[in-house]
């Protein structure tokens, strides 16, 4: 009985873990695809200058990402925007953004491809974070929990 129990534990922890850890790594892929957003949408105003939401209907995107371009689809229908249901970005994180969104879309094509060229230095920032975050915090969370489940193995035993 013991030892299911241990196993149990084992397994219910490192699923947790896996979990956390996880969040960190869609962070990262969150902003990368955000930087790969602003390149293809500063390509887009270059050469082809289609209407926003016809873009927008052209990304393939995944997880906390198909979110964003939800939200942004929605904002372009009813000007108002949410992006609250995107639950790995902080509220200042989200706020930064729905300033990014909310100004896109305003401004001559010359003035928004320099505006687009700012938000991606910003973007770099925080993707060069997501990354160091990525790489040291998710090893480090699974050891760790690891770590834990084997003292507690080891107390039941």
């Amino acid at each position: 009985m013991k030892w299911f129990l241990i196993i149990i534990l084992i397994s219910v922890v490192m699923m947790i873990a896996h979990a956390v850890s996880e969040q960190y790594k869609e962070k990262f892929d969150f902003y990368d695809n955000l930087k790969t957003f602003f390149n293809q949408f500063k390509i887009n105003l270059n050469f082809r200058q289609d209407k926003i939401l016809d873009f927008l209907h052209q990304i393939n995107s995944k997880k906390q990402f198909k979110l964003f371009i939800a939200s942004y689809k929605q904002y372009l229908i009813t000007n108002k925007i949410d992006l609250t249901n995107i639950k790995i970005l902080s509220i200042e994180e989200i706020n930064q953004l729905t300033e990014m969104v909310k100004s896109i879309g305003k401004l001559d094509s010359t003035n928004e491809i320099k505006q687009i060229e700012t938000f991606q230095i910003e973007i770099d920032s925080k993707l060069k974070k997501a990354e160091k975050d990525k790489e040291k915090l998710c090893p480090m969370i699974l050891k760790l929990s690891l770590l834990f489940v084997i003292a507690l193995a080891i107390l039941l035993i």
